[in-house]
């Protein structure tokens, strides 16, 4: 019963990185539509690792991936940025909140997270 009751508390609880997560989200600067030509690539997660990777390589973006990536963008030509997301909730970050974060840096946010 306590394993029940347990289940049920930690599917209903939100995942952290989300519209109020002020170290997650993007400046409010950044924290906009992207207005040229985005491809948003949807993966599970073990692909994103892989994925992101050989997207920074080819763009030659000086970020690395890593083992708990949740998702990564780069800027693929004067108007356009490509996207790779996580296609299910993971390491409490949903698709919808990472598509917003890497949206910021399609917008210009830098991957160091300034502010």
């Amino acid at each position: 019963m306590f394993r029940l009751a347990l289940a049920a508390l930690l599917i209903s609880t939100p995942a952290l990185a989300g519209k109020h997560d002020a170290s997650w989200n993007p400046p409010a600067r950044f924290d906009n539509a992207y207005t040229g030509k985005l491809t948003v690539i949807k993966l599970p997660q073990k692909q994103v690792v892989t994925a992101c990777a050989k997207l920074f390589a080819s763009y030659k973006v000086a970020a690395k991936s890593s083992f708990t990536q949740r998702g990564c963008a780069a800027i693929t030509g004067k108007t356009s940025c490509t996207v790779i997301v996580i296609d299910k909730p993971y390491a409490l970050a949903t698709p919808k909140a990472v598509l917003r974060h890497e949206l910021g840096h399609c917008n210009g946010w830098p991957a160091n997270h300034p502010d």
